[in-house]
């Protein structure tokens, strides 16, 4: 029991002269590239696909002589818009998700000190 205890001073008094842990660095600003172009990518497809849709309306014929509709090509650059709107928005919405995350490049050490009757682990963050 007193090895215990006396080791438990010396760890102790080990750790109250150790070296006081470093600052953290200043975190780097955020890059809000990815979130301001996947911004604009989801805007800009929900637009363009909006235009691709209206135009497919306002376009298509309202004649019962072609009941699929294929007889005329009218159908085609406005089906090219909604596809290239849906393809922007669905890839504008992972990089905005992606460009919300901060990421800590703070570096971590674990620091062993082992004494004569103990030791001890300590993580700095």
């Amino acid at each position: 029991m007193r090895f215990a205890a006396f080791g438990l001073v010396l760890l102790l008094a080990g750790n109250a002269w150790a070296e006081p842990a470093e600052p953290a660095a200043k975190a780097p600003p955020v890059d809000t590239t990815r979130r301001d172009v996947g911004t604009g990518l989801t805007v800009g497809g929900l637009v363009v696909g909006s235009v691709g849709a209206g135009l497919y309306f306002l376009t298509r014929s309202s004649g019962e002589d072609d009941a699929c509709g294929c007889a005329s090509r009218s159908w085609v650059f406005p089906t090219v818009l909604m596809g290239l709107g849906g393809v922007m928005a669905v890839t504008g919405v992972p990089l905005w998700v992606t460009g919300q995350i901060h990421l800590d490049h703070a570096k971590t050490r674990a620091q062993l000190q082992i004494g004569p009757l103990g030791g001890s682990v300590r993580l700095l963050f």
